[in-house]
C-alpha cells in the first residue's frame, strides 16, 4: 500500500487511478439481482467533494464534529467520505430508534461531541429533526447527501489534512451519561489499515462484504475503510436482514464473488443454528476465504460448528479468522491468517481459574479443560505486553496479565477527557517502557499467538478463583436447547455480598415439558457442578432484556443496574435475600430523590 499523508489523499489516487471500479455496494436482498445498486471510485470522489461544498456552504468549519446518522445503504459511505474531505470530524452513530435509553445515549453522543451538523438522508431526514427536536437540539442542522441540489463538486475547497488531523471520533459502548469518544486521527486510520491487510493476506483484487453497521468500529474500519484503502469492492447489506434471515448473508458471499467478511462471534452462533439445510442448498461458501470473528470473545465450539457446519457448502476449514481489536487501538491488534485451521488451545481450567496457562493433553477429562481461541499474531508495527495490573510489572511469555498495546495505530485518546485519557492511554510499565494503551482485557502471548481470556472489570473472583462470565454464560445455555439462540449475563451484586447473579432470558412455551423452577434447578447444579460455583439468584426474563452493545457484546453491568432498579420483565426468579434486600434500599434510594 503506497503511503499517505491522509484518507483524502489516498482516495482521490484510486479515483484517478480506476475511477470507473466498484467501490461501495449495497442489496436490500442478495437473493434478489435487481435490489442492488453501487457507486463508482470516480462516483464516490466526486459525492464527497459535493458533500465536503455542502458543509463548507452550511458553515461547517474545519475540525468542526459533524453526527452521522444513516440508515444502511450508500448514505453514509457518501457522508463519511464527505467529511474527510471537508477536513470536518466524523461522528458515527446509530439512527434514533425508538427506546428511549438509545436516544438518550445518542443525544449524549451529540453534545459530548459539540456536533455543529447532521448528515442523514432524505428518507430519514424527518425523523432525525424530530429526534433532535425532542432532545433538545432543534438549532441543529439537518442536512442531507442525497436531497435536493446539491452544490457542484467544482465548489469543494480542499482544506489541509495531513497524518495528525482528526478523522473521526468512535463513540465506545457505554452509558447515557458518559460517553467516550476515541480520538482517531489520518495517521491512525492508515498505519491499522496496513497492518490490518499485511496481518490477513489481502490484495486490491479481494472483495469484501457483510451486514455490520457503520457505527461499529468493527465495521467502519474492517469493512469500509480498509478494503477502500487497497482499491478493492466493498458490498453491504442491512444488519436488520441479517438478523431477521441470517441465510442472507451467506447468499451476499456467494451471489457477489466475495471472500472477506467480519462479524462478532454470535454472529456465527446464529447461522450455525437457525439456517436451515433448504436455505443453505446451492450455496457455494468455497470463495470465502476470511470468515473473520472479533468484537466479542471468540469461543471453539462456536468455530468449529460454524466450519463444521457448512464444509458441505464449500467453506474451508480455514475460513474461521479469530482476531482480536478495539476502538482505542483503531480496530486490529493481532489477526489469523486464511487457508490455516484456527489454533484452539486446550488448558487446565483449574489452573486457568489461578491465572495460570497449563496446555493439557487429548485425554484430559472434558470436565477439567477450557478451549482457548488464539486471536493470531500482532499485526505488523504493534507491541503488546502482559503486565500486572496492580504494578505494572511486565509478565514472562505464558503468563495472563492485562493486555498493555502500543503501535502507530493506537488512538490519540478520548474527546476532551482528560481523566480518562491518562488512565487509558500513556501507561508506563514497571521496567520504564512508556506509550502503553491499557486495554482492560486480561490475555497472554504464547508461541506467538495472542489469547484474550476475557475483560478485567467483569472477572469474577469466587472463593480466590478467577472465573471469566462468559464461560459460565455457554455452560448456562447449554442447560437446555431453548436457550441455545438467547442472551445470557452473569455477574456479582456487591451491594448483596458479591453474590453471582444470572440474568437468562427465555421463552416459557418453549421449553416443552421443563418448568421454570425445573430451569432455574438445572442452572444451578450445571454451575455448581461444572464451575464449583454457588449461584444464589437466578432471574429468568423475556427475550432482549439481556442488554447487548451495538455489535452483540453482553452489558452484564447495564443489566445488573436494570435488575436492581426493577427495570427487567422478570418471568420467574430465585433471588437471595441479599439481592432482595439490595433491591429493596435501591427503590427506597429512588422514592427519597
Amino acid at each position: 500500500m503506497p503511503q499517505h499523508e491522509s484518507l483524502v489523499a489516498l482516495l482521490r489516487e484510486r479515483a484517478a487511478a480506476h475511477g470507473d471500479r466498484p467501490a461501495v455496494g449495497f442489496s436490500t436482498d442478495p437473493a434478489d439481482p435487481a435490489a442492488y445498486e453501487e457507486t463508482t471510485y470516480g462516483e464516490l470522489d466526486e459525492t464527497a467533494r459535493r458533500t465536503a461544498a455542502l458543509l463548507q456552504r452550511a458553515g461547517v468549519a474545519e475540525g468542526d464534529r459533524v453526527l452521522l446518522l444513516h440508515p444502511p445503504g450508500l448514505g453514509f459511505p457518501r457522508g463519511f467520505t464527505g467529511c474527510l474531505y471537508a477536513g470536518v470530524i466524523a461522528v458515527p452513530a446509530p439512527m434514533p430508534d425508538g427506546y428511549r435509553r438509545q436516544r438518550d445515549r445518542l443525544a449524549g453522543i451529540a453534545r459530548d461531541a459539540r456536533v455543529s451538523a447532521v448528515l442523514t438522508d432524505s428518507a430519514t431526514a424527518g425523523a432525525v429533526t424530530d429526534w433532535a427536536r425532542e432532545c433538545g437540539l432543534a438549532d441543529l442542522p439537518v442536512l442531507t447527501v442525497d436531497g435536493g441540489s446539491p452544490p457542484p463538486a467544482g465548489e469543494w475547497r480542499e482544506p489541509r489534512i495531513g497524518a495528525r488531523t482528526v478523522a473521526f471520533l468512535q463513540y465506545t459502548s457505554g452509558s447515557t451519561s458518559d460517553p467516550k469518544g476515541v480520538v482517531v486521527d489520518h495517521g491512525n486510520v492508515l498505519a491499522n489499515a496496513e497492518a490490518f491487510c499485511g496481518t490477513v493476506d489481502v490484495r486490491q483484487e479481494t472483495r469484501w462484504g457483510g451486514w455490520l453497521p457503520m457505527y461499529h468500529d468493527f465495521g467502519l474500519i474492517g469493512l469500509l475503510i480498509t478494503p477502500l484503502t487497497l482499491g478493492s469492492t466493498i458490498v453491504l447489506m442491512s444488519p436488520a436482514t441479517f438478523l431477521k434471515r441470517p441465510h442472507l448473508w451467506l447468499r451476499l458471499m456467494d451471489a457477489y464473488d466475495l471472500q472477506v467478511s467480519p462479524a462478532p462471534n454470535f454472529a456465527y452462533d446464529l447461522c450455525t443454528q437457525r439456517i436451515t439445510d433448504a436455505q443453505l442448498a446451492g450455496l457455494d461458501l468455497s470463495r470465502w476465504t476470511h470468515a473473520m470473528n472479533g468484537s466479542e470473545p471468540v469461543r471453539a465450539r462456536t468455530l468449529t460448528a460454524f466450519a463444521e457446519r457448512f464444509a458441505a457448502a464449500g467453506l474451508g476449514a480455514g475460513a474461521p479468522t479469530p482476531g482480536y481489536g478495539m476502538a482505542e487501538a483503531t480496530l486490529c491488534v493481532s489477526g489469523s491468517r486464511s487457508h490455516l485451521p484456527p489454533v484452539i488451545t486446550d488448558v487446565d481450567a483449574e489452573a486457568l481459574a489461578r491465572d495460570e496457562f497449563r496446555p493439557v493433553g487429548p485425554d484430559a477429562a472434558a470436565d477439567t479443560v477450557r478451549s482457548l481461541v488464539s486471536s493470531g499474531r500482532l499485526c505488523p508495527g504493534v507491541e503488546v505486553l502482559a503486565v500486572d495490573p496492580d504494578d505494572g510489572r511486565v509478565l514472562p511469555e505464558g503468563t495472563i496479565g492485562e493486555l498493555w498495546v502500543r503501535g502507530p495505530s493506537v488512538a490519540r485518546g478520548y474527546w476532551e477527557n482528560a481523566e480518562q485519557t491518562a488512565l487509558a492511554f500513556g501507561a508506563v510499565a514497571a521496567d520504564g517502557s512508556g506509550g502503553w494503551l491499557r486495554t482492560g482485557d486480561r490475555g497472554l502471548l504464547a508461541d506467538g499467538e495472542l489469547y484474550v481470556t476475557g475483560r478485567i472489570k467483569e472477572l469474577l473472583i469466587l472463593n480466590g478463583r478467577n472465573l471469566y462470565p462468559h464461560d459460565l454464560e455457554a455452560a448456562v445455555r447449554a442447560t437446555h436447547p431453548a436457550l441455545e439462540r438467547t442472551a445470557t449475563a452473569v455477574f456479582t451484586v456487591p451491594s448483596a455480598e458479591d453474590q453471582l447473579t444470572v440474568v437468562q432470558e427465555a421463552r416459557p412455551a418453549q421449553l416443552g415439558t421443563t418448568t421454570p423452577e425445573e430451569l432455574v434447578a438445572r442452572i444451578t447444579r450445571e454451575l455448581g457442578g461444572g464451575f464449583g460455583v454457588a449461584v444464589p439468584s437466578v432471574v429468568l426474563v423475556r427475550p432482549g432484556d439481556v442488554q447487548r452493545t451495538t455489535s452483540g457484546k453482553i452489558q452484564r453491568g447495564l443489566t445488573r443496574e436494570l435488575l436492581l432498579d426493577g427495570e427487567l420483565r422478570v418471568l420467574h426468579q430465585r433471588v437471595s435475600p441479599a439481592l432482595e434486600r439490595a433491591r429493596a434500599a435501591r427503590a427506597g434510594a429512588g422514592e427519597a430523590r
